[in-house]
């Protein structure tokens, strides 16, 4: 089972975006329903077949799937005229927990990782490519479906390989594969200034300030790791400023403004800081609804008193932690938040025992982007990639030290 496990998530996981487009274009349904179709059944053959015990993010992330699932059905929450089967085979939070089990009953060797770390530079680099293209040609392998005004695209906004999945997919996946490929070459000559210029290159085309701040997160622990000499985080610095001054000079020519991304994107200069306040005003509206339903929440969707109190900007509050207490309220967020804490842990144990920061920053610039966005999607390709090298990890720790009892044992 664990070899049919490992060949799965290596053909699934890194070109996900190209089964999604499959998916889209040939059935016209999200790849998570196909995906659920085939991870439930093997979790639950996991579940009943092996006795483990589950880490602790896992049992928390489950309950909160739970709530998640019961905030739905108490809260009536479902959009009309949708089968309730159909929605919840699609539903992200029970396709990750699913998935989530399966990792954690899996176990992954070396050969498994050196096809996946492969895999994933070549992901990386086709995402570079993918946004270069755009520049010239905006809707090459761009998913119309999920924007079908073509508001983003009139912005120039490129989304790589990801629009296939969601928008947002961009903005947390890719930036987690960058902080995977910086921890696994940040030794190589040749490699590493490729990962930084992608990384550059991909997360400045989305015109997103929340994605390109998850960018420099991903590439800082460069900065932060002390095994790092200093000649290398000087050369990485050098190659991060010699990257932006030539992504501005290419991408002009093929008509994209620098100047305007800058100015109307970053300093939003044209628009009078129009995102800003609508954080603002979302903290303002947070703090006005939030006592009314403080312990359980409203459910996973936003009510029309508060899309009325927006005022149209966003039909919901804009900042995720905010926006989960809402829908969730304390008691659901207990859950879900203290997973990610120990998700977190977990990272920061495996960053410090192996030396492999890749989860700790990838989660770091996921945690980061919530604070300007509402989209805590575990399962989202980069989340489950990380989960696995988290595993990977954990699992050699606990060999580790079993092998140490063992040889300590008289």
């Amino acid at each position: 089972m664990n070899k049919l496990i490992r060949n799965l998530f290596i053909l699934l996981l890194p070109f996900y975006p190209f089964w999604a487009w499959l998916s889209s274009s040939l059935t016209k349904k999200p790849i998570g329903f196909f995906v659920s179709l085939l991870s439930i059944p093997i979790c639950l053959y996991f579940v009943i077949s092996v006795n483990k015990k589950l880490p602790k993010y896992l049992l928390l992330f489950i309950f909160f799937t739970i709530y998640h699932i019961g905030s739905l059905f108490l809260d009536n929450t479902f959009p009309p005229d949708t089968n309730k089967i159909y929605f919840l085979l699609s539903d992200p939070n029970i396709l990750a927990c699913t998935l989530f089990i399966i990792i954690e009953y899996s176990v992954f060797n070396n050969k498994f990782f050196r096809r996946m770390n492969k895999t994933i530079l070549l992901i990386a680099i086709i995402s570079l490519i993918v946004s270069l293209i755009q520049i010239k040609f905006p809707t090459f392998f761009f998913n119309t479906n999920v924007d079908e005004d073509l508001f983003y695209i009139g912005q120039n906004r490129n989304f790589s390989i990801y629009s296939w999945t969601d928008l947002n997919s961009v903005g947390i996946s890719f930036p987690i594969l960058i902080s995977i490929l910086v921890s696994l070459y940040y030794k190589r000559k040749f490699i590493l200034p490729l990962v930084i210029f992608s990384d550059i290159a991909v997360s400045f085309l989305t015109r997103t300030r929340y994605i390109m701040i998850s960018g420099i997160v991903a590439l800082s622990q460069v900065f932060f790791n002390k095994k790092i000499s200093l000649i290398r985080r000087i050369s990485t610095l050098l190659i991060i400023v010699i990257g932006i001054f030539f992504i501005g000079p290419v991408a002009e020519q093929f008509g994209f403004n620098i100047k305007e991304v800058i100015n109307n994107r970053i300093l939003e200069e044209e628009s009078d800081m129009r995102s800003a306040k609508a954080r603002i005003l979302s903290f303002k509206v947070f703090l006005l609804k939030f006592p009314e339903h403080p312990f359980l929440g409203v459910g996973p969707q936003t009510r029309p008193d508060v899309v009325k109190l927006l005022g149209g900007e966003a039909p919901l509050i804009h900042i995720g932690y905010l926006s989960y207490l809402y829908f969730y309220g304390v008691t659901g967020c207990f859950f879900i938040f203290l997973a990610i804490y120990y998700l977190l842990k977990d990272a920061w144990f495996v960053g410090k025992n192996y030396d492999f920061w890749g989860c700790f920053y990838g989660l770091l610039s996921f945690c980061i982007a919530n604070l300007t966005t509402v989209y805590f999607n575990f399962s989202e390709m980069g989340i489950i990639i990380l989960v696995i090298y988290l595993r990977y990890y954990n699992h050699k720790s606990h060999f580790n030290v079993s092998k140490k009892n063992l040889n300590l044992s008289p």
